[in-house]
């Protein structure tokens, strides 16, 4: 079985190759109709050099890559952090990749970044991350004493304010940066959560965390 002529499209030191299969993957685009064998005298920064297969452009070769596994069949989008070149954004990478898509003529490539760039700008593509809850409850006595609680700790002693031993009493002074105080309250008698146990009469503070 004979082998496929390759042509080759070189940016600055990088060479790109394709196949004749592959640049007809989208049909009519600049490189298919082409064919690196000629160029239209109007275009600008394409070049064909002397052996007629290898055509030069000047674009961006980190972008190009997502070009060649285009008309290789695969999906690039969203661009991958590692292809975004290193003086662009994640947003001007997308703009440069479709304006380069247009100039080459690749119509189904330039539709998919402007899907893309939609689906963005909906939030469709921006997976919020689960929030885990953190809980903390403070005492005081002669010094305030912080621990983390669990949430079934943290829901027990919300659970526990029907109780008469308890007295609810105005926020303290106590700071805690990234926690917001839910409840303050004095303890009389003592309260027992997991292994956590409350000296008579302390003074007692519920925190959430902010995130």
């Amino acid at each position: 079985m004979p082998s496929q002529t390759l042509y080759i499209v070189k940016i600055g030191d990088e060479e790109f190759r394709f196949t004749q299969d592959q640049l007809d993957y989208e049909p009519g685009n600049y490189l298919a109709n082409h064919s690196l064998q000629r160029v239209d005298s109007k275009a600008r920064s394409h070049v064909v050099e002397a052996d007629n297969r290898t055509l030069l452009l000047e674009k961006d070769p980190v972008l190009f890559k997502l070009i060649q596994a285009h008309l290789r069949g695969y999906d690039v989008l969203p661009i991958p952090d590692a292809l975004v070149p290193n003086y662009m954004t994640k947003e001007s990478a997308l703009e440069n990749l479709q304006r380069d898509a247009r100039s080459l003529g690749l119509r189904r490539l330039e539709d998919k970044v402007s899907t893309c760039q939609l689906n963005l700008s909906r939030g469709t593509q921006v997976k919020l991350p689960i929030v885990q809850k953190k809980y903390k409850m403070a005492t005081f006595r002669d010094i305030w004493v912080v621990v983390d609680i669990t949430e079934e700790g943290y829901r027990t002693l919300l659970a526990r304010f029907s109780n008469r031993n308890f007295q609810v009493v105005a926020p303290s002074s106590l700071k805690c940066p990234g926690y917001t105080i839910v409840v303050c309250w004095r303890d009389f008698e003592g309260t027992y959560v997991r292994e956590l146990t409350l000296t008579k009469e302390s003074h007692c503070v519920l925190l959430e965390s902010n995130d």
